[in-house]
């Protein structure tokens, strides 16, 4: 059994919600493969797009998802699972995008050639493919299934391809044309919002700043009539992929339900759509400095337990003794192994972290510096102000008093 496996439980539960048929296929269990219900057996007898087709997913690469569009305009996703001892595959498909009217099936029976006489049956056809209404949601979880499997967003890549298009298009149904511009500003997005994900995961704000740049410049599909609810959406799909970045680059669960809650409330508070551009820089922004403050990327699960300990639990008694009881380890080497991950001692550490926390109630409350001390895990009041100062190069009072001026 994968360790996985639960993973791609879920995801296709969650899938089977959106009619979204996907399958866990071996490499003998691909010839078994119906990717398009027979259509192009019936339709076009001589095709080999079902072998172009199974070639194409036996030849996928590990740590690469692939979308893909066909020219009956469905669509697929592929994933060759990593860790098995023989090839195992990850398949969804085919769905639309796009309701199959009778309009859209008229345009694609003349787009591709198709005799009259195959009319019903592809108007059959298009009756079997699930429609996705949000299709995005239903790539945002793909992704994220995929970022959970391979152990981080950057841990993958995303292509987008054509697994049997252009030969079908071209052989059998005459030199019918593909609108590929499309296409290709949707795989662009996408693209930019892989590598947003991975700029996230690393605390690159600045990078951030570009993806969003460029990404804002495209206009996104309206989905519902209610233009703020449509922006609430697309808002609530951002945050979770923000704080699944953010969980990439190594942030403790409680401080990512913290803020992901937070944002899902402001998300909901939104009155105007004016309000979505301020709300998704400032997701940015906030997700960026969590995963600056907090990441434990790279650390020892030792040193990542320790760490979480202390930024959880300021005010209890976080001394080397204590802590080295706490993880059932000598104090000695809790000093040592600490002090060659994070360049810090374990002391020095703690005050600072105990310091930050009072400089962000003294920026965010009116709470009295005694009360302050208290809650940053120092009792005694001299002492505090003593390591406030040598910290911040002034007393807790005059750094009030500056805060204050501004």
């Amino acid at each position: 059994m994968a360790s996985y496996d639960s993973v791609l439980e879920f995801t296709q539960k969650v899938l089977k919600n959106f009619n979204f048929h996907s399958s866990i296929l071996t490499e003998d269990e691909l010839e078994s493969l119906d990717m398009d219900l027979g259509l192009r057996k019936k339709i076009a007898a001589d095709s080999t797009s079902r072998d172009n087709a199974l070639h194409f997913i036996r030849n996928s690469r590990e740590h690469v998802m692939y979308f893909s569009k066909d020219c009956f305009n469905c669509h697929h996703t592929v994933m060759r699972l990593p860790g098995t001892d023989s090839p195992v595959y990850f398949i969804a498909g085919p769905y639309l995008q796009h309701r199959a009217d009778k309009k859209f099936i008229l345009q694609m029976q003349q787009k591709l050639s198709i005799p009259a006489k195959y009319s019903g049956f592809l108007k059959q056809y298009y009756e079997l493919i699930p429609f996705i209404n949000h299709a995005d949601d239903a790539r945002t979880i793909l992704l994220l299934m995929a970022a959970e499997i391979f152990g981080g967003a950057e841990k993958f890549s995303v292509e987008y391809c054509d697994m049997f298009m252009d030969k079908i298009t071209n052989v059998y149904y005459g030199q019918a044309q593909v609108n590929l511009e499309n296409r290709e500003l949707i795989e662009e997005r996408y693209r930019a919002e892989q590598e947003m994900m991975q700029a996230v995961a690393t605390g690159n704000y600045k990078k951030v700043e570009l993806l969003a740049a460029g990404e804002m410049s495209v206009s996104l599909e309206q989905r519902l009539s209610n233009r703020i609810r449509d922006s609430k959406n697309y808002l609530i799909i951002f945050n979770t992929l923000l704080r699944k970045a953010a969980e990439f680059g190594g942030v403790h669960p409680l401080y990512l339900d913290e803020l992901s809650s937070k944002f899902a409330r402001e998300i909901e508070a939104i009155t105007s759509e004016d309000e979505d551009g301020r709300l998704k820089r400032e997701m940015m922004r906030k997700y960026c400095l969590l995963v600056k403050s907090h990441s434990l990327k790279g650390y020892s699960p030792i040193i990542q337990n320790v760490i979480n300990h202390i930024c959880l639990y300021l005010t209890d008694d976080l001394s080397l003794k204590a802590l080295a009881e706490e993880f059932s380890i000598s104090p000695s080497y809790l000093s040592s192994l600490f002090k060659k991950e994070t360049g810090s001692t374990l002391t020095d550490f703690v005050n600072k972290k105990r310091i930050e926390n009072a400089v962000f109630l003294l920026n965010s409350t009116d709470l009295q510096i005694q009360s302050i001390a208290a809650a940053s895990g120092v009792a005694d009041l001299n002492y505090f102000t003593r390591l406030f100062k040598r910290n911040m190069g002034r007393t807790p009072s005059e750094y009030r008093e500056m805060i204050h001026q501004k």
